[in-house]
């Protein structure tokens, strides 16, 4: 009997010991593997949350086992994701992943008219996310994250030109009242007037009002503020003063967590876009649907078509040096 009692006191201490070190590790997160129960530790937060939130969803109601997409129609949509807008000569951080140079953007609307693409709206493509539209074969999406000027200056021109629509996250805290002097080489935001402007091309959604910044802490790292949920109502209320009201978002760096999905959707928005890699199925999570990347020297052919064979292509020379 006395064995039985030390042995339970032993095994007491040791699952104290192992709890006090996880709490430690999870509140204290500096090496590879406290950072790892950090994140198991998110994992099983996120699992409970699931579990005693039973309105929580990630599907779209659509029947997979019985629903059919119609043949000759689209079986996948992609997304497109563009940020920062500036000629060529005006480049000088070449490897900025959010740039693409004027003369290319250029160039990817040409090759998607010149092949036939269809420019659709977020609510189709909603629409066909839930299996109640089929689209044409060749339909994309076109999207622009943060609201720069150049967006408007420079990148409407181009999309009016060849008849496409593209939709435009903003921050809503970037919006100036008047538009400012453009100039090609600075960093500046679109304005109320613009936007009228352009609504013939663009839809406006949200990047959030004012989330769109780190200094939230997570497992020891710097994510964005987006993710402490306590700061989305009053965002979100935010950008509806400022005038958009919108059920679609693109999270500010990609960033979500099942706890801010959940409030979103509280909220009435029932499609956002994250920045991993892939294209749009019917049935896929509305909340957390693919992009395609695009910047200077992307190769829209094999964007589009990654299983094509494009060894008979032939190289492309740049002389414009």
């Amino acid at each position: 009997m006395k064995y039985w009692k030390r042995f339970t006191l032993a095994a007491l201490a040791v699952i104290t010991c192992i709890i006090t070190l996880y709490a430690y590790a999870v509140n204290h997160p500096t090496n590879a593997l406290s950072h790892k129960a950090c994140t198991s530790w998110d994992m099983v937060k996120r699992k409970a949350f699931q579990m005693s939130h039973a309105d929580y969803s990630s599907k779209t109601g659509l029947n997979m086992a019985s629903f059919q997409i119609t043949p000759g129609t689209a079986t996948e949509v992609p997304v497109l994701m563009y940020h920062y807008i500036q000629p060529k000569v005006n480049n000088h951080e070449t490897g900025n992943k959010s740039i693409i140079n004027l003369e290319d953007f250029e160039d990817n609307m040409k090759y998607l008219h010149d092949e036939g693409y269809n420019t659709i709206t977020l609510e189709q493509l909603e629409n066909y996310l839930n299996g109640l539209i089929s689209l044409p074969k060749k339909s994309i999406v076109i999207t622009f994250d943060d609201g720069y000027q150049n967006n408007y200056t420079l990148a409407y021109p181009v999309l009016k030109k060849y008849n496409f629509h593209a939709s435009l996250f903003v921050i809503g805290s970037k919006i100036q009242d008047q538009p400012a002097d453009f100039d090609p080489a600075k960093k500046t935001f679109i304005s109320e007037p613009e936007m009228q402007a352009a609504a013939d091309v663009f839809e406006f959604n949200s990047h959030t009002y004012n989330l769109h910044h780190k200094g939230f802490m997570r497992c020891g790292e710097s994510v964005p503020v987006g993710l402490d949920t306590s700061l989305l109502n009053d965002d979100i209320k935010l950008m509806r003063e400022k005038g958009i009201d919108t059920p679609y978002l693109a999270y500010p760096f990609g960033y979500t967590s099942t706890q801010m999905i959940y409030q979103l959707q509280q909220n009435g928005y029932r499609m956002a876009f994250s920045v991993r890699p892939g294209f749009v199925r019917p049935g896929d999570n509305p909340m957390k649907l693919p992009r395609l990347t695009v910047t200077t020297g992307t190769d829209l052919a094999k964007l589009l078509n990654p299983e094509a064979d494009h060894s008979d292509a032939l190289p492309v020379v740049d002389i414009s040096q």
